[in-house]
């Protein structure tokens, strides 16, 4: 029986390319070199989005909060084996002002959406949470609303163990592995999009 993977994450789960704002081809995504290591056996399903946040929607960019469409997509993509979430990035902006306990909270209120959905009850997934990657603060492109949010994102980082093992859940401590080192400050290279794919498969093969 194949497997079911969710991707679930912001920018860089749909494949934003830092050089020209374009989606990388689907076999230079991470989710695609994932398929690609896991094989017939599995289905990656990416639901990634530009600008997605843990639990908050701007006027200008509406339907951007995870918890307004996870439990849907959840019900639509199910029966469901692996849910890989990754989120936090966005919710470091500095007109959010918003705090790494606060944001860590709501990281963790979903990850208690996918262990308690009332329709994975029966089957519930394996969840693997990954840590988001923070804003390149060395770079010339960084965006007026990611300045100063290194500290935060460092303890943001620092309270997701907590969470994953409160859930659970497996874990991908991808600052590790992906330095803060990006084209326009925010976005993975094929290379680093390759690395995180590695990982996640690691976690997925390890769990069998």
């Amino acid at each position: 029986m194949t497997q079911s993977v969710l991707c679930f994450g912001d920018s860089n789960t749909w494949g934003y390319n830092p050089k020209d704002g374009s989606r990388y081809p689907f076999h230079m995504r991470w989710t695609g070199i994932l398929q690609q290591k896991l094989g017939q056996g599995f289905r990656v399903i990416e639901e990634g989005l530009n600008g997605r946040t843990t639990t908050i929607n701007e006027e200008e960019r509406p339907m951007r909060s995870a918890t307004d469409i996870l439990p849907v997509l959840i019900e639509s993509h199910r029966p469901l084996n692996f849910v890989v979430l990754m989120l936090g990035t966005n919710d470091l902006k500095t007109h959010f002002d918003r705090s790494s306990e606060q944001i860590a909270n709501d990281v963790s209120r979903l990850c208690g959406v996918i262990k308690k959905h009332p329709m994975l009850m029966d089957h519930p997934p394996k969840l693997i949470l990954a840590e988001p990657t923070g804003a390149d603060l060395s770079s010339k492109a960084l965006p007026e609303w990611f300045q100063h949010t290194e500290a935060k994102w460092k303890g943001l980082i620092d309270l997701m163990p907590e969470i994953a093992q409160e859930h659970q859940a497996l874990y991908v401590a991808t600052h590790k592995f992906i330095e803060l080192n990006f084209v326009d400050s925010l976005h993975w290279s094929p290379e680093q999009h390759a690395s995180f794919a590695q990982e996640v498969f690691a976690q997925i093969k390890a769990s069998k």
